[in-house]
């Protein structure tokens, strides 16, 4: 019976929003258009600030060891 009722509610809510959006188009439109300007600030900001701390950090370059010797100065031995 949960999942009937699961069903009919989230169809219930599916119809008020397609009804939600038809009715005030102007303004669902009018928020659209906001989060996509908001997320552009968001964005850019994330990345500016990215670009800025590897700018910061460009001099830096990982430290590698030292190439390790072999053992024997003929190489690995092959099994025979």
């Amino acid at each position: 019976m949960g999942k009937v009722l699961s069903i009919v509610i989230g169809l219930i809510f599916l119809a008020l929003g397609i009804w939600g959006i038809a009715a005030w188009r102007d303004e669902v439109l009018h928020f659209l258009m906001a989060a996509v300007a908001i997320m552009a600030v968001i964005v850019g900001l994330g990345i500016f600030i990215f670009g800025v701390s590897e700018l910061r950090a460009g001099g830096e370059s990982p430290v590698l060891p030292p190439p390790t010797q072999p053992a024997s100065p003929e190489g690995p031995q092959s099994a025979q």
